[in-house]
């Protein structure tokens, strides 16, 4: 016998609670129930003791007409049986994972991504740096053919300190940005002197689809893969980092996870507290805009910081991240 769909009859936001929720619970063997519009409150509260009696975590959410329950474990075919079974039941679904290699069961242990650029995701947070020098625009970064800034500054980057690496938006990328490396955050670089490749999540994804464009990444076998979050975009173009995406992902892979606090913050005021919230919600890197270029002039792209400001926020984060990993 065909089952009709899990979505039938539902309304626009049901739906979409609906799909929410099929990707907050994408876990090893999850299931979905839908319960029936008249279901009552007794029958629904049944349902959740029927399966947190057997062990499982379950989420609940409402909508207009109907309750949708989440239900995260590994739920055998025996389960699902049952649950058809209950009153007020008038669906459940099985949430398969669609990525595989970059899961945590394929993987327990968190991967660290080693090179010259340092550590991401090891014991200590990944800090980068992003150059803006007095060249450096929107226009320059969009371009085939400008390359990174130049410093006049030089003497500050020659240790480097506090900073692991640099990093670059445009298609043409340095080798070095003073000591550091520099890696490339293009998708697709004239050169790729580093085989490492970071995934940025879509400002509408939930952590499925985050993973699930980082699975196909690891699939190609072309070297390590980071997960880089931008941030959720509002319809007037402001930003807001989704720590319940970052948190999500961490419970479902293994890949390191970056912040991009420049475009997430969009004005240098907010730059630190970005970071520090990204720091404290467990991530294993951020990413900093930084002026290198002659004191005194105005940077040409928001978000930037002096280079003391980037060198006393990246101190200071590295101790708020010593004090959260004890």
């Amino acid at each position: 016998m065909r089952l009709a769909s899990p979505t039938r009859g539902l309304s626009p936001p049901e739906f979409r609670l609906w799909r929410k929720l099929a990707d907050d619970v994408t876990l090893p063997g999850p299931m979905i129930i839908v319960m029936e519009p008249d279901a009552s409150e007794a029958a629904i509260e049944r349902t959740i003791a029927f399966l947190v009696s057997s062990g499982f975590d379950v989420h609940r959410s409402s909508g207009q007409r109907r309750t949708i329950l989440g239900v995260v474990g590994d739920v055998r075919a025996e389960t699902v049986a049952i649950a058809h079974e209950l009153e007020g039941v008038a669906e459940v679904v099985r949430v398969s994972e669609s990525y595989r290699l970059a899961s945590r069961r394929f993987r327990r242990e968190p991967t660290v991504v080693e090179g010259p650029w340092g550590s991401i995701g090891g014991t200590n947070p990944w800090i980068a740096l992003e150059p803006v020098g007095e060249e450096t625009q929107q226009s320059a970064l969009e371009s085939d053919t400008a390359g990174p800034p130049v410093t006049d500054v030089p003497y500050r980057l020659v240790a480097g300190r506090p900073f692991d690496a640099a990093v670059w938006r445009g298609r043409i990328t340095p080798e070095t940005v003073g000591s550091l490396t520099c890696l490339s955050l293009h998708p697709q670089p004239s050169e790729r002197r580093f085989a490492l490749a970071f995934v940025e999540r879509g400002p509408s994804w939930g952590a499925a689809a985050w993973i699930g464009a980082a699975e196909r990444q690891l699939e190609r076998k072309e070297g390590p893969v980071v997960l880089l979050e931008a941030g959720g975009e509002y319809p007037t173009g402001a930003r807001t980092l989704e720590i319940a995406a970052i948190t999500r992902a961490r419970l479902r892979t293994h890949l390191p996870i970056v912040v991009d606090v420049p475009i997430i913050a969009q004005r240098a005021r907010y730059c630190e507290a970005v970071a520090g919230a990204a720091i404290g919600a467990g991530v294993d890197g951020v990413i900093l805009r930084v002026w290198v270029g002659r004191e005194g002039v105005q940077p040409h792209l928001p978000a930037t910081l002096s280079w003391r400001e980037g060198v006393d926020l990246a101190e200071r984060l590295r101790k708020i991240a010593a004090v959260v990993r004890r």
